[in-house]
């Protein structure tokens, strides 16, 4: 057992951009993501209604296919004037009341298992549990 924890210490990926990096970029970030992500959702249904691609969609709102990907992800924080030029291209409301509520989601688990700013989660017991895993602080380069 021992064998395979120092093979796997050694051989472990060692990156400034890991999993830990992206996690809190999402914890600090919350306030407005959640606000991004129930727009992507709700503008992606509304392309399904009405049978709309991506690319027809750049040319409704004059720009590239690319930059719709980009907001259809839920990872750029819009600007009013791109929420509005969204609700006017696909004849809809984004910003109606119960924005944040997830459709077809009960629960939407918070990032590093702490709740988002305002919220509570009786099953979190501590913050230094990622996904139910204790974190351990990453090793430098291993010295010759």
């Amino acid at each position: 057992m021992s064998r395979t924890l120092d093979f796997l210490r050694e051989n472990q990926h060692v990156s400034a951009d890991g999993f830990l990096a992206k996690a809190q970029y999402l914890k600090d970030n919350w306030g407005w993501l959640k606000y991004s992500y129930a727009i992507a959702i709700k503008v992606r249904r509304r392309m399904t209604e009405l049978g709309i691609t991506q690319k027809q969609l750049a040319e409704m709102l004059c720009c590239t296919q690319q930059h719709v990907s980009v907001l259809l992800s839920g990872n750029v924080n819009m600007t009013l004037e791109t929420i509005a030029k969204l609700e006017s291209a696909l004849n809809a409301s984004f910003m109606a009341p119960g924005l944040c509520e997830y459709p077809d989601v009960e629960e939407v688990p918070a990032f590093l298992n702490s709740p988002a700013p305002g919220e509570k989660h009786p099953d979190v017991r501590t913050s230094t549990l990622v996904d139910g895993y204790k974190v351990r602080k990453k090793k430098g380069p291993k010295k010759q």
